[in-house]
């Protein structure tokens, strides 16, 4: 399937969704509810069987986090990347480990960097950090006393 056909796919069983198509991935924004769905619909009708990746972006200016999961198609040689916002505070969403292995170590690193909680991880153990770290330093407002301050960006 080319990345056009991917995008009308898309398009026609989502409505709702906004479908965006820049170079070289779909792009696709979903709603946290939604993300299942659309992980299982591509998976198993439009052939993207791999997770390449699983990261968060800290949008504090709009109290949210937002969820990248690119996907690829070695058929189609095409991505995809779905974008999820969740609240800044109370970061949920379902894990989708069930769906893609590679999930797994992806939600722990996002849970421990972001504080986001995976509903129904396997393993929600920490993976990176020691257990005396507190906080999320991949937050933009993380600090911690061994921190050298960055300089302000205009």
């Amino acid at each position: 399937m080319s990345p056009a056909q991917a995008l009308e796919a898309l398009r026609s069983r989502f409505p709702d969704a906004a479908v965006q198509a820049p170079d070289p991935a779909v792009r696709v924004s979903v709603d946290a509810d939604a993300l299942r769905g659309q992980l299982e619909y591509l998976r198993d009708s439009l052939g993207y069987g791999y997770m390449v990746l699983m990261t968060a972006v800290d949008r504090p200016e709009q109290s949210r986090i937002e969820l990248v999961y690119r996907l690829f198609s070695y058929a189609s040689k095409c991505a995809v990347a779905l974008h999820v916002l969740v609240p800044r505070e109370a970061a949920r969403v379902a894990s989708v480990c069930d769906l893609y292995r590679t999930a797994e170590w992806h939600e722990r690193e996002a849970a421990e960097m972001f504080g986001i909680e995976f509903a129904g991880h396997p393993d929600p153990r920490k993976l990176l950090l020691p257990d005396e770290i507190e906080g999320h330093p991949l937050r933009k407002d993380f600090t911690h006393p061994n921190m050298i301050p960055l300089p302000e960006v205009e």
